[in-house]
């Protein structure tokens, strides 16, 4: 037989639904915060080093870019805990409201219970009550009254000790929450004001580089060729690969299965780094009607950093750009490619596996900025990286 469920015990089941769901959703944007905190403690890093320099330099307003936008996804995760956290001391002030009306009416129905109890209490307290049953069945039924209203009132008070325990939990949970709710603010606060400085320091580093035009659009016209040079060499390399693989069918449809199921979970290429260029068209930060293709993103990262390989699979390529070097690593259908390296640890036809050192990321000479340029290919496109990794 199904019981019914009574409001107060389905107002309980809501309160701790509601309750570790919201706890599943602040937990998640707890990590996020951690993630996000911890990448700009990177970028603060590497832009001490790099404002070592005497002149502004292109790498360096990248950084501050890069901390600009984490620091105010910062700012926005905040404002979410803060909706959610708000939310949730408003829900509490109705459920302890409605919790000590039931509390009580039970402690009435308590009450009565008692007053039934003494007006009875010859009867139900006296062996005699039963012996003078009638018969065998009166006598049985005589028992069982006395054990239900024994029962009755045990449950009853198990109520009111479950109700009061059920307040205080949301008493001490909703001043738990106004107190984190006072500080979150107290902290985004704090980092409204660092994001302003930042954009100020921003705005200062873009007006010193517009002063070296000429040697920006220099490098930049040098750096596109290298760039679309590189690119023609990278999918010639993997068109060539493909085809042999599908020639002589020696796809590993395995570990393309396994690669694939590992999108979003992959590890990072580097130990520690900050995004400091996205996947896609890119606008120059100096000069606007030149925009940027990068087939992949470019990590920046700590000098002496290693480039780590992602997953397992087997070195497709490795070659020289003329500068630095650029290790391929093939995954059945899949590729990924880190360029940049100045030493190489690894050759063509070598296993691989995930988290192993491939290379030495080049750091530059004017600049003092390592920077790892990471791609994702699947068969003959070219995928934005940073939905593959964690």
């Amino acid at each position: 037989m199904t019981k019914k469920v009574t409001y107060p015990l389905l107002l309980i089941l809501m309160f701790f639904i509601t309750l570790t769901c919201n706890a599943q959703t602040v937990n998640d944007l707890e990590k996020k915060v951690n993630k996000l905190q911890g990448e700009i403690k990177t970028s603060q890093n590497l832009l001490k080093k790099t404002s070592k320099n005497k002149e502004t330099t292109l790498k360096e307003v990248e950084l501050l870019q890069a901390q600009i936008k984490k620091r105010d996804d910062l700012i926005k995760t905040y404002e979410k805990q803060l909706a959610i956290l708000s939310k949730e001391t408003k829900g509490y002030k109705n459920d302890i409201s409605n919790l000590q009306k039931e509390l009580e009416k039970n402690r009435q129905e308590y009450a009565d219970l008692l007053v039934i109890h003494y007006r009875n209490r010859n009867n139900l307290n006296n062996l005699l009550f039963i012996f003078s049953s009638e018969d065998f069945n009166q006598a049985i039924r005589r028992m069982r009254y006395i054990q239900q209203f024994n029962e009755l009132l045990k449950h009853k008070m198990e109520d009111i000790d479950n109700s009061k325990i059920d307040i205080k939990k949301r008493i001490d949970k909703n001043e738990a929450d106004k107190k984190r709710i006072e500080s979150l603010n107290e902290v985004q606060k704090k980092e409204r004001n660092e994001l302003n400085k930042d954009k100020q320091v921003l705005n200062d580093k873009l007006t010193k580089l517009k002063k070296q035009e000429k040697s920006i659009k220099k490098e930049i016209d040098q750096k596109q060729k290298e760039t679309k040079d590189l690119q023609a060499k990278i999918k010639k390399i993997i068109e060539e690969e493909v085809s042999k693989n599908r020639a002589n069918a020696t796809v590993d449809t395995k570990l393309s299965a396994n690669f694939e199921g590992n999108k979003g979970k992959l590890p990072w290429p580097v130990a520690s780094g900050v995004v400091t260029k996205k996947y896609g068209k890119i606008q120059h930060p100096t000069q606007s009607k030149v925009v940027i293709m990068n087939n992949g993103i470019d990590i920046s990262t700590e000098q002496g950093s290693n480039a780590l390989c992602v997953f397992d699979g087997q070195v497709s390529t490795v070659f020289n750009t003329g500068l630095t070097n650029v290790v391929m690593v093939r995954h059945g259908l899949y590729f990924t490619l880190y360029a940049n390296l100045d030493k190489v640890y690894v050759k063509a036809g070598d296993k691989v596996k995930t988290g192993d050192k491939l290379g030495l990321i080049h750091t530059g000479a004017n600049d003092n900025v390592t920077t790892l340029h990471f791609e994702v290919w699947n068969d003959k496109n070219n995928t934005n990286p940073e939905t593959w990794l964690k």
